[in-house]
């Protein structure tokens, strides 16, 4: 079966008319679209402090109004992440600058979990690349960096954090140095892009404000002026990848009720006739007739070399990786090389995937292929192929 569940809604957006919902939802406070909002979130190697500089974001921004202050403890709630210490699923606050609103999504670093880190990025139209000071660029900082590129993230805002536990500035100036040329690896402007350096910790705990608080107020103030507002089209037809499942009242972002929801909204939407445990991540809310599962494709792929943290060797015909988009992951067969016997690491190809079973997929939908716990490509769908009612995915 698809993994597809329709609704009733406009081309555009949900529009909150039910009596009911209206009644249920009443004690809310309204959400308000004075400023223009924005999805922005943190990427980088694990403890290399997203989520710190996410609560002293939180706690900069809460002095002035402009926030809830959320303690790393609120962000990472889960308790397994307690336990650990690290962020496993991707989490999300929300805060206003004087000129915008944001909805930021604290990403998990560790490989473990880069699947939530995909899930994380695909909604944003910009991000926070953090990098510790005392490490520089790490193996999750390419990676976040090529999986955000591959989504379609165009800004990148640069925070050096831990700098107060480093002493030497030459070692913070050549961190800085090499991030830029990271940048401008991955197709950023890396010569031009800000980069601010500063201690989030030092924000949490009111230390050194040069460092501290002050850093915090730069980087929000180059997050302002470098990304841009994105041009949402609202004319096209209602499609919403589902992340989670809750129990809520209507329609609402960040508990606050939504009269109407709009294309780059984080909205949770009450779905009635429908038994919660129907619903499940990864499945998508459309306009009916809109949209249709499909099982093979025609992709261009390009797959990582062995330098950029991918694959060592090459692969063939019924290769099996599994594919991320939007916010599901599924099994796909290398089906067809058009022409080739093997595709080598870093090579740039066309191929024929046939998923395990048919799910959301229309041409120019990006995704990443992924192998075990390494990402080993990217592409793009170019055509949606015919498939053969006969064909067996596993073959005895």
């Amino acid at each position: 079966m698809a993994s597809l569940v329709s609704v009733r809604a406009c081309l555009s957006a949900l529009q909150l008319t039910s009596p009911s919902l209206l009644h249920c939802s009443f004690k809310l406070k309204i959400y308000s679209r004075e400023k223009p909002h924005v999805n922005i979130g943190t990427i980088g190697h694990v403890d290399h402090g997203k989520t710190t500089l996410t609560a002293a974001i939180t706690k900069v921004l809460s002095e002035t109004g402009g926030a809830n202050f959320k303690t790393y403890e609120d962000i990472d709630n889960a308790p397994e992440e307690k336990a650990r210490g690290i962020t496993i699923n991707a989490s999300r606050v929300e805060y206003t600058t004087a000129n915008r609103h944001y909805s930021h999504t604290d990403c998990p670093g560790h490989a473990d979990y880069i699947k939530n880190m995909i899930t994380g990025t695909s909604q944003m139209d910009g991000c926070i690349l953090v990098v510790a000071a005392t490490d520089g660029q790490m193996p999750q900082t390419r990676e976040h960096l090529l999986l955000a590129r591959q989504i379609g993230v165009k800004q990148v805002v640069v925070f050096i954090n831990k700098a107060d536990a480093v002493n030497d500035n030459e070692m913070v100036e050549l961190v800085e140095l090499e991030i830029r040329e990271l940048l401008t690896e991955f197709g950023y402007d890396g010569e031009n892009a800000p980069v601010v350096i500063g201690s989030a910790l030092c924000a949490l705990e009111n230390k050194q404000p040069e460092l501290g608080v002050n850093s915090i107020l730069k980087l929000l103030e180059c997050v302002d002026e470098f990304i841009p507002v994105p041009a949402r089209d609202l004319t096209k037809p209602f499609l919403l990848p589902i992340d989670s499942v809750h129990s809520i009242p209507g329609i609402e972002m960040f508990h606050k009720s939504l009269e109407r929801g709009e294309a780059g909204d984080n909205m949770g939407a009450l779905i009635r006739s429908i038994k919660r445990e129907d619903v499940r991540r990864g499945m998508v809310m459309v306009k009916p007739g809109s949209v249709q599962p499909h099982q093979k494709i025609r992709a261009q792929v390009y797959i990582l070399s062995k330098e950029e943290g991918g694959r060592h060797k090459p692969f063939f015909p019924n290769f099996i990786p599994t594919m991320f988009s939007l916010t599901w992951n599924m099994n796909v067969k290398v089906d067809a090389l058009h022409g080739k016997e093997m595709v080598m690491p870093g090579e740039d190809v066309s191929i024929d995937l046939v998923l395990r079973v048919p799910m959301v997929l229309d041409e120019g939908q990006r995704f990443t292929l992924r192998d075990g716990n390494q990402t080993i490509g990217t592409g793009i769908v170019t055509e949606i192929l015919p498939m053969d009612p006969n064909y067996k995915f596993f073959k005895n």
